[in-house]
C-alpha cells in the first residue's frame, strides 16, 4: 500500500517548475489523486499529464484563486471526479514579479501592487480553504496546509529585502492558519503551515542568479542550498496521519536562516 492510497488532494500553483509541482508529484507518487490547480491552464494540464504518464492519477484545472466562483467550481470538479477532497495545499502566490525589477521600498510601493499580493497570497488561501471545508467537515477529516515563508518569521534587518508586500502577506498566512485551525479543529480538520526559505527550483532559477542563491546559502546555519526534496518531506508529514494531533502550527524549513 502506498502511504496515501485513496486520498485526493488539491495543490494550487502547481503548474510547473516550482515547489507546487514538487508537492503534487510527491503526493501522486504516494497514491494520492491530485488536482493540479494553476492560473496557467496549459501548465496545469501538462503537469497532470506528467503525473499520469508516471502512473499516477491527476487532473489539471485552470483557476484564479482570487475569484470565489472559480474556486468553488474547481472544488466541485475535484469532488465530481474523485468523490472527495482530503488535502488542500495552498501554495499559489505572487512573488517573482517583484524580483525581476528593482524592488520598491514600502514608501514608494503603489497601493494596487501591495493589495494584489495580499489578495492572492492571503485572500486566495482563505477562499480555497473556505471552499473545501464543507466537504472535509462532512467526512469528519481533512488536512489544510498553507505555504508561508521564512521571511514572515525573521530576516536580516541590515539587508532590507524591499519585499514589504510579500512579507506582510506571508505573515498573514500564518495568522490565517492559526485562526482557521481553531475553527476547523472541532470538525476533525487540521490546518498547519510550512515556511520554506529560498529553494532551488526551476522557477526560482529563472529569477534569482546562482551568485545570489549561494549568498543565501552561506547566510544559513546549514550552509548549502535548499532543494525541493528538503521541503517536500515536511509537507508530506502534514498531509499524513502522522500529524493528526497537530494543528495551528508553523514549521520553518530554511536551513536555519530565520533563526541564525
Amino acid at each position: 500500500m502506498k502511504r496515501f492510497d485513496g486520498q485526493t488532494a488539491i495543490v494550487t500553483g502547481a503548474g510547473s517548475g516550482g515547489l507546487g509541482a514538487a508537492y503534487a508529484d510527491a503526493l501522486a507518487a504516494g497514491g494520492v489523486q491530485v488536482v493540479v490547480a494553476d492560473i496557467r491552464g496549459p501548465e496545469a494540464g501538462a503537469a497532470a499529464d506528467r503525473i499520469e504518464a508516471a502512473g499516477g492519477e491527476a487532473m489539471g484545472i485552470e483557476v484564479d484563486i482570487t475569484d470565489e466562483g472559480a474556486v468553488h467550481a474547481m472544488v466541485d470538479r475535484a469532488v465530481n471526479r474523485f468523490g472527495k477532497v482530503d488535502i488542500l495545499i495552498n501554495n499559489a502566490a505572487v512573488m517573482f514579479r517583484f524580483l525581476d525589477k528593482p524592488r520598491t521600498p514600502f514608501w514608494e510601493m503603489p497601493v494596487a501592487e501591495f493589495e494584489l499580493v495580499q489578495r492572492v497570497n492571503v485572500t486566495g488561501s482563505w477562499l480555497c480553504a473556505k471552499a473545501v471545508f464543507p466537504h472535509m467537515r462532512r467526512q469528519g477529516s481533512g488536512k489544510i496546509i498553507n505555504i508561508s515563508s521564512n521571511m514572515a518569521l525573521g530576516t536580516d534587518l541590515a539587508w532590507p529585502a524591499r519585499m514589504a508586500a510579500y512579507t506582510t502577506s506571508k505573515a498573514g498566512v500564518i495568522g490565517l492558519t492559526r485562526a482557521l485551525a481553531g475553527e476547523a479543529g472541532p470538525h476533525g480538520v487540521t490546518v498547519n503551515a510550512v515556511a520554506p526559505g529560498v529553494t532551488n527550483t526551476e522557477t526560482v532559477g529563472e529569477h534569482i542568479d546562482a551568485e545570489r542563491m549561494e549568498a543565501v546559502a552561506q547566510s544559513q546555519a546549514l550552509r548549502r542550498q535548499a532543494w525541493p526534496k528538503d521541503i517536500v518531506g515536511t509537507v508530506l508529514f502534514l498531509c499524513s496521519s502522522d500529524s493528526d494531533f497537530m494543528t495551528g502550527q508553523v514549521l520553518c524549513v530554511d536551513g536555519g536562516f530565520a533563526a541564525h
